[in-house]
């Protein structure tokens, strides 16, 4: 199949493992065989001629091929579950990497729990496909040797087991197919339960609060039924795959005991001759019953490869130019240039509307305007979070887009009203800031956030594990941490966007101060609709509707009487 060639790439440093474990397949194959001749013999030539002196051999000759398939199927089986467990391991770093990797409109359009799913489920499908490896050469294999020594036992007999193939093939290609399609489904309906759960769980103090445990149990309790519901339908085609290859089995049985039974009357085989027969037609059900097994794990890993291959597909909209300049200081500062904005999974409305602004380097300019004004969106613009789709943004007169995106990020330390913190230590979590940065950095860089003395006062300090995203410490705890990193990170350029929104009053009077030495030197944009933090800035302007309505200082605002003199008022 197609989608099974995807895996080529992540199979190939392993391929001595697993030409190793195909190798032993043929030795394994053989030891499967034994027991249909040794049969024969223990019937012939120790029961029916009664010889003693074999007695002693037949129990030491079963000993020894049990011994030899221990040793041979040991490694045989090993092998191939390293390669399972590497392959594994690099399907989801590469998925995790490439995910990490993409532009955030990909995870504004999908939820978390769909792109989890793909990450932790599929490549538990691939395990099972690339487990069947050595099957795939085993079994047909153990099947031709069963067949090949049965055709020597009665050529006659082995020719009525040919009736079986045609039936099992058609329910091999039937179930397959099938199974492959509900199997695609049922990985949907999973990645919709996993995001019903993320929600839940990720917003355990909204449902709290607002009562709404009724609500998302019922969302669940819908994905659920529905993932089951796809569930039932693979086990019913599974389920009915297995008993139907072995009711086509019963009817070539029956015809071989009827025909075998009359050689055995009119001798032309012996009673050994005919059971060995059987002991070899029972060993041949076996290799199809797995290779019905195999079938249905092929069919589900051909799945899982096309989802993930998907996935591997997508490729990032904020794309890097083939010559992206380094750069590694700002000497100007930074300019919107008419740029306007809408977000890729609904281009038809614009947020940003031909929006100009210059932010000169060690100055402060702020962009005031009522909530869904645009202010976040022009702030994750100028990182290339996402990219402007008319207009440009320069700095130091070059198009962003005209350089590294990396070294672009490097330059800019965010504080946002969304703090995102995570489930490690709060040393951590400033160290998120600058990885290389020593201890003593990290502590400085508290103590300017004014963070060091509610630090301090934790059971384990610094060593504290503040929970996922933080929700072990209050808003105004989280607020000082994210701004201790920023102080660490140490960039020329600093957006704080509702950087004291979560603050009392207090805590925001102590922050500020902490704020305004952040800001000293650096080319500073700040979003806000709490005035008191920009009353100082060097420019103001008011966005409405996602368009400049007004700018100049505070005092030259103020006096106009218009959006800006109404939220001062407020």
């Amino acid at each position: 199949m197609r989608s099974l060639l995807r895996l080529k790439k992540f199979l190939k440093p392993y391929w001595p493992l697993i030409a190793t474990s195909a190798l032993l397949a043929i030795p394994l194959s053989a030891l499967r065989l034994a027991p249909a001749p040794l049969l024969k013999y223990v019937v012939n030539d120790l029961l029916v001629s009664k010889n003693a002196r074999m007695l002693w051999l037949f129990p030491v000759a079963i000993i020894g091929i049990y011994v030899v398939n221990f040793v041979v199927r040991f490694f045989h089986y090993y092998l191939l579950r390293v390669v399972v467990a590497r392959v594994n391991q690099n399907i989801k770093n590469e998925l995790f990497e490439h995910l990490l990797g993409l532009s955030a409109d990909y995870f504004t359009t999908r939820s978390t729990g769909t792109l989890m799913s793909r990450v932790a489920v599929d490549p538990q499908y691939i395990d099972q496909g690339i487990a069947s490896i050595n099957t795939i050469v085993r079994e047909p294999l153990t099947f031709i040797m069963l067949f090949g020594y049965a055709l020597s036992l009665n050529w006659k007999l082995t020719i009525i087991t040919f009736v079986i193939f045609p039936p099992l093939a058609w329910v091999f290609s039937a179930t397959g197919k099938a199974l492959k399609r509900y199997i695609g489904r049922l990985t949907e309906e999973n990645a919709k339960l996993y995001s019903a759960t993320q929600e839940a769980f990720g917003g355990v103090r909204v449902v709290k609060s607002f009562g709404l445990e009724k609500y998302v149990r019922r969302k669940f309790r819908e994905r659920n039924q529905s993932f089951t519901r796809f569930a039932l339908k693979i086990a019913a085609i599974e389920e009915a795959a297995h008993p139907l290859v072995e009711l086509l089995t019963a009817f070539v049985l029956a015809a071989m005991i009827y025909y075998g039974g009359s050689q055995v009357v009119s001798g032309v085989m012996t009673a050994g001759d005919l059971l060995a027969f059987f002991a070899a037609f029972a060993l041949m059900l076996n290799p199809l019953r797995v290779m019905n097994d195999v079938n249905i794990k092929v069919h589900q890993t051909a799945a899982a490869c096309d989802r993930i291959g998907e996935i591997l597909d997508w490729k990032t909209n904020i794309p890097e130019a083939k010559d992206a300049a380094p750069i590694s200081r700002i000497e100007s500062g930074i300019e919107l240039r008419s740029i306007s904005f809408a977000y890729p999974d609904a281009p038809e409305r614009d947020i940003l509307k031909d929006i100009s602004l210059r932010i000169p380097h060690g100055k402060v300019v702020a962009v005031v305007g009522a909530s869904g004004a645009g202010k976040s969106s022009l702030a994750s613009l100028i990182p290339r979070v996402f990219d402007v789709t008319a207009g440009q943004i320069l700095v130091d007169g070059k198009d962003i887009r005209t350089l590294r995106t990396a070294d672009l990020r490097k330059m800019i330390a965010v504080v946002s009203q969304d703090v995102f913190l995570f489930n490690d230590t709060i040393e951590e979590n400033i160290r998120c800031g600058r990885l290389s940065a020593t201890r003593e950095e990290v502590r400085q860089a508290a103590r300017s956030a004014h963070a060091f003395d509610f630090i301090e006062t934790l059971p384990d300090g610094f060593g504290t594990v503040i929970g996922d995203r933080g929700q072990k410490l209050s808003g105004g705890e989280r607020q000082r941490i994210s701004i201790a990193r920023a102080f660490l990170r140490g960039a020329p350029v600093l957006i704080l966007d509702e950087a004291t929104s979560s603050l009392d009053t207090e805590s925001e009077r102590a922050v500020q101060g902490a704020l305004e030495e952040l800001m000293r030197d650096r080319t500073t944009l700040v979003i806000a609709h709490r005035l008191s933090t920009i009353r100082n800035a060097d420019h103001i302007i008011v966005v409405r509707d996602g368009r400049i309505v007004e700018e100049g200082r505070h005092e030259e605002l103020v006096s106009l009487g218009g959006d800006y003199a109404r939220f001062h008022a407020l």
